[in-house]
């Protein structure tokens, strides 16, 4: 009988899931998602207590010397890590499931606002150490991470990328007279962030993955089990802020039917949004006060989108100042004439500070015309 021993080597060339493994340095396309790099990143940063989230969230004001920042920031060095390769990859997919409807869950958008306040903290803590390449780095990293979180035509996911976008501003606005970079570069580096969405993107996402999936399980639930349907109705109303008049709504067909009448109002949201600021200014305002005098749910299903695009807005205002803000620091006052005011019918106004100056914006953001100042970072 022949020896097994003698057999092996003909089974191996004859097996073929026994042939020479991948490379394991060559990288799948999978590795061009930039969410898998910022996972990692949230994966390493450390549970902060009381202090420390404080800490983070007072980034921009805390004094530089505060014996509390060298171990945040030690502790956070592999999280940056992390954020900064992600920040070289333009693609990102956070794999989101739009089916779960008004249940998706965004572990993420937490996560990558504490990230950025991260990053800002250490830029700031770097650019007092007279690193300005470290802060630049960390600001486009900042604001390469809010792209890729507004990426998502979700409302929340908008909003919380305006946020983070807005502490890469804040980062690097004290600092731009210290910055060499001409102004037709930043542009362009603004000009070569990855696309994200705005306000307008999510009407419909909002109709077809809120209202309407509201509607189905609605309607799904009562088909299983009758009485279940309204037991669903009234699980989705426990909130503090339901007017009385919704809560009163008794029936799941009730329910049902005014939330189908409410879907064509949609479509309106979407032409309202993509006018002009000044005709959304004039004509909205009566869209909305009759939109809600005829069905009870229009407060409590149509999202708020006057509030919305004030806040978008206020960050396309501030992204043109600080671009303005960095052609002033490098030319002066006159270089004000090259650019322009999105809400108004000129440039910016301009007032010298004592360390600095300060942009101001003809737009009224919560009463206040939206200003930036420039060049007064703290000393301390």
């Amino acid at each position: 009988m022949r020896h097994f021993y003698a057999v092996i080597p003909l089974l191996l060339l004859a097996w073929p899931s026994l042939a020479p493994a991948q490379d394991p340095t060559q990288k799948s396309p999978l590795a061009a998602n930039a969410a898998l790099q910022h996972w990692q990143a949230f994966a390493q940063m450390q549970s902060l207590d009381k202090d420390q989230q404080k800490l983070l969230e007072e980034w921009s004001t805390v004094a530089l010397d505060d014996p509390r920042l060298e171990k945040v920031l030690a502790a956070g060095q592999s999280s940056l890590l992390y954020l900064h390769r992600a920040a070289r990859l333009p693609q990102c997919d956070w794999g989101l499931d739009y089916g779960d409807g008004v249940s998706l869950l965004l572990p993420h958008l937490a996560k990558a606002r504490d990230l950025a306040r991260l990053a800002a903290l250490h830029g700031r803590v770097e650019a007092g150490r007279g690193n300005r390449g470290a802060l630049r780095d960390d600001a486009t990293a900042i604001m390469t991470l809010g792209r890729h979180v507004g990426r998502d035509p979700i409302m929340i996911a908008i909003l919380v990328r305006y946020g983070i976008e807005g502490v890469a501003i804040d980062l690097v606005a004290p600092h731009v007279g210290e910055f060499k970079l001409p102004a037709d570069q930043a542009a362009a580096l603004f000009a070569a962030l990855p696309p994200a969405k705005e306000v307008k993107d999510t009407i419909d996402v909002e109709k077809r993955y809120f209202a309407a999936w509201i509607i189905k399980k609605l309607r799904e639930e009562e088909q299983r089990q009758p009485g279940a349907g309204l037991k669903l109705w009234r699980n989705f109303l426990d909130g503090a802020e339901i007017p009385e008049d919704v809560r009163k709504i008794a029936s799941v067909n009730e329910a049902i039917e005014l939330g189908e009448k409410l879907l064509p109002l949609y479509d309106d949201l979407a032409r309202y949004v993509a006018m002009p600021k000044a005709q959304f200014d004039a004509q909205y305002p009566a869209f909305k006060d009759k939109t809600k005098a005829a069905n009870p749910l229009a407060g409590v299903i149509v999202p708020a989108v006057d509030q919305l695009l004030a806040k978008e807005h206020r960050h396309q205002v501030r992204i043109a100042m600080l671009l303005a803000a960095i052609a002033v620091a490098q030319g002066g006052p006159d270089k004000l004439k090259d650019s322009k005011d999105p809400f108004g019918d000129g440039p910016f106004a301009y007032r010298p500070l004592d360390r600095g100056f300060e942009l101001q914006s003809k737009l009224i953001f919560e009463s206040q015309p939206v200003t930036l100042k420039v060049g007064q970072a703290s000393k301390k």
